[in-house]
């Protein structure tokens, strides 16, 4: 394992005075992969204190927990050997106990992939099975799973994460685990359980498929959308297999799209029809669109999430003509911005993609619209775009308060069809005749 040699040198301070000192977690398990890794922690039987005191620059972050962070010049944590307990709230430990050996400090750590510890002289320290465990693919916990899921419920999540991003299978004893505690997951608050779910959606969106009890609190549509099959020449898997395969189709990652594709056909198992052997989804579009619109609110996304993924999965389905007045319709009647549309269009196209084959063909309608609309792109779309504003609203007009932004959109809705026409004085001089007052 290649140790920097800041990283060292903290190592060295700590050994020559008496004190063990180790690397410790996700760098370990990520060097045994030949991965990257960036942020090293260290594990030590110095007291918070002592680490104080050998060390010239350092910030007490979570003294409290035996963690101090130590400049050199990057930021380096060091944190006490410890034991927790009294899980009170299946979240944070009410105790803290320094420990003496690294063996004991492992001993708490979630997952045997993450509970190892190496030094440059003595080499890997693995008393759990993790570096088999990395080379059998398997998530499993340290010591028992159930214990270690009641201690801190976030553990539900964050072996999904850990399956998701690494590729790996959860070990059955702590699948079973899992399983049987799945309802602690209320004690998480939403915005943790969004910073795990919005990874494994950019990891691997299909282990989705394999949490939705304990995404049920939040979206328990998602149940529906895995029983629900389409019989029909656009779809070949269920609703909720053909959203997530959606979102792998989504590079670069982004995070409103992800949450938009996760939701955008969240409603078509409450419209589903069937006629001789077809199923339909008829009006399926605006009513995913208040599905989402409660479920991003109960999920505290940001306010720009919740405004972006309601609006742009209720004309998901929409058909796009290559005219005008399709462009209008969006930019001008239902004031779109172009960063709104380019989302748009990739949440179509990743939507397209995963559709059967044959529904794969509407494609090239998609992109002839997309060319289209860049075709367009000088023309007048927003008030941005306007040669005049606000101010000369007002110096030529007698309006006032929200009739000068209603003049403003009869003028844009004027120039969209006619960009020759969007030049100050020829604007003005239509104010003075009245023509949009």
């Amino acid at each position: 394992m290649f140790i920097s040699q800041s990283i060292q040198s903290i190592l060295q301070t700590l050994n020559h005075n008496g004190y063990q000192a180790y690397v410790v977690g996700g760098c370990v398990r990520d060097a045994l992969l030949g991965k990257e890794y960036t942020d090293v922690d260290i594990c030590t039987d110095a007291l918070p204190e002592v680490v104080q005191s050998l060390f010239e620059h350092t910030i007490p972050t979570g003294i409290r927990h035996g963690t101090i962070t130590v400049l050199m010049p990057e930021p380096v944590e060091i944190t006490t050997f410890r034991k927790e307990s009294d899980y009170r709230d299946h979240r944070h430990p009410s105790a803290i106990t320094f420990v003496s050996t690294i063996e004991e400090d492992l001993s708490r750590r979630d997952f045997t992939i993450n509970a190892m510890a190496y030094h440059p002289d003595t080499g890997l320290i693995d008393p759990f099975g993790g570096r088999q465990d990395l080379q059998d693919r398997k998530i499993r916990c340290v010591g028992d799973p159930d214990t270690r899921f009641q201690e801190d419920a976030l553990r539900l999540l964050r072996a999904h994460r850990f399956c998701a991003k690494l590729q790996f299978t959860m070990e059955e004893n702590t699948k079973a685990a899992r399983m049987r505690n799945t309802s602690l997951i209320r004690y998480i608050a939403v915005e943790r359980i969004r910073k795990e779910l919005i990874q494994i959606l950019e990891y691997d969106p299909y282990q989705i498929e394999q949490m939705i009890d304990l995404l049920s609190p939040w979206i328990p549509e998602l149940k529906d959308c895995l029983l629900c099959e389409q019989h029909s020449l656009w779809h070949d898997t269920n609703v909720l297999h053909h959203s997530l395969r959606a979102i792998s189709f989504l590079k670069p990652f982004d995070e409103i799209l992800a949450y938009a594709l996760l939701f955008h056909d969240i409603g078509k198992p409450s419209v589903k029809t069937t006629k001789e052997g077809i199923d339909h989804f008829y009006g399926h579009p605006p009513v995913s669109s208040n599905m989402a619109k409660r479920i991003v609110h109960d999920l505290k996304l940001p306010s720009r999430f919740q405004k972006e993924i309601p609006a742009l999965i209720e004309f998901h389905d929409e058909k796009l003509a290559c005219k005008l007045k399709t462009i209008y319709r969006y930019r001008i009647e239902r004031g779109w911005s172009d960063q709104r549309m380019r989302l748009f269009f990739r949440l179509r196209q990743c939507d397209i993609m995963a559709h059967s084959a044959y529904g794969q063909k509407s494609l090239e309608d998609l992109n002839a619209f997309i060319e289209y609309y860049d075709s367009q792109r000088d023309r007048p779309m927003s008030f941005e775009d306007l040669a005049i504003g606000g101010k000369e609203v007002l110096e030529h007009t007698t309006q006032r308060g929200k009739a000068i932004h209603d003049t403003l959109k009869q003028l844009l809705q004027y120039v969209f069809y006619y960009p020759e026409k969007n030049q100050k004085e020829i604007l003005i001089s239509l104010l003075k005749e009245g023509r949009f007052v």
